[in-house]
């Protein structure tokens, strides 16, 4: 026989180390795929608790304001300055509105007659 014809022949050894070579790929390929997975989960984890520590915060945060808007409080002892809940703040911006008259803009358009104040 030619060395152009002749066959490869595959030995049983020649078998197995293919078979363990492809099953070495294989165990790598899924080794790497579950080190990168875990590395995702831990991260998701973490980005997980830092959203829940923002979420307290701000929480507290919201609280704290709330309490500040619905009592009483100094805000400048020395300048006696306080300040009240907002609710009773609204009430009186609107009773001081209600007792002031309404008073001319002080602007007047030419052509049109201005009115006479009275005194």
């Amino acid at each position: 026989m030619s060395e152009e014809h002749q066959k490869t022949v595959l030995t049983p050894f020649s078998f197995f180390r293919d078979g363990a070579i492809l099953l070495i790929f294989l165990c790598g390929f899924l080794l790497s795929g579950f080190y990168a997975w875990s590395i995702l989960y831990k991260r998701k984890a973490e980005d997980e608790k830092v959203a829940e520590n923002i979420r307290q915060m701000r929480l507290g945060e919201q609280i704290e304001e709330k309490k500040k808007l619905s009592s009483y409080g100094w805000i400048d002892k020395e300048k006696k300055i306080v300040h009240i809940p907002i609710d009773e703040a609204m009430e009186d911006i609107v009773k001081e509105y209600k007792s002031k008259t309404s008073k001319a803009s002080g602007v007047y358009l030419p052509g049109i007659q201005r009115p006479s104040e009275s005194k």
